[in-house]
């Protein structure tokens, strides 16, 4: 199994922005943050982290679905989608007819629905051209987490005491700021996406993982 720093980074540092977030408001819950840091408490504050951090993450799933409620949808299903369309109107065309190609679809079905999204995705896994793909995502992945941590640091704040309002505020501010990088990297990952995917030529076949 290949080890994925960024995947770690992904959790750990939203959690780390909520257990500061906790330290600060509530001192008592964790008194080695607001002290000095031994080595042995920096283990735990990393496993608190993390723990806290898939946590956060789990409220950036209901995050995301309420943001691209309002957008009408994940970019990977609107690429081609007039006005919102993330691709030229050459790579429109390509799209459209290499989809109908390679999924046997007619003109009047070309439509990205989730499955042909997960199927385009493993296409390029699987020829070894998804890294920039992968990136986007996990950039995507950390601003949502972020966004969360720092929208229940500001809950927190004002059900503590309500005249931290201004901090809470700015917190909020910061925490639009995350989903918006959070919108563009889940563009930028649906263009690399089928940029990625229209470049691949169907006579090459994918890598095989199992050889060396």
């Amino acid at each position: 199994m290949k080890f994925d720093l960024y995947e770690y980074i992904g959790v750990i540092v939203p959690g780390a922005v909520i257990l500061l977030a906790c330290s600060i408001l509530y001192p008592s819950l964790l008194p080695m943050l607001t002290s000095s840091i031994t080595l042995g408490d920096l283990g735990l504050v990393l496993i608190f982290a993390f723990v806290a951090g898939h946590l956060v993450q789990a409220g950036g799933n209901l995050w995301e679905l309420i943001i691209w409620y309002f957008a009408g949808g994940v970019p990977t299903s609107w690429a081609i989608n007039g006005s919102k369309a993330l691709l030229s109107k050459e790579q429109i065309i390509r799209l459209e007819e290499k989809l109908m190609n390679d999924f046997k679809l007619g003109s009047s079905d070309v439509i990205l629905e989730s499955g042909i999204i997960r199927e385009i995705y493993v296409r390029v896994r699987k020829l070894g051209k998804s890294d920039r793909v992968e990136k986007f995502n996990r950039n995507y992945g950390l601003m949502r987490g972020v966004a969360v941590a720092l929208i229940a640091s500001g809950l927190l704040a004002v059900i503590n005491d309500f005249d931290y309002w201004p901090e809470a505020l700015l917190l909020f501010f910061l925490a639009s700021v995350a989903t918006y990088r959070m919108v563009r990297f889940g563009k930028h990952y649906a263009r690399e996406l089928y940029a990625e995917y229209l470049a691949i030529d169907n006579s090459i076949k994918p890598k095989n993982p199992l050889k060396t």
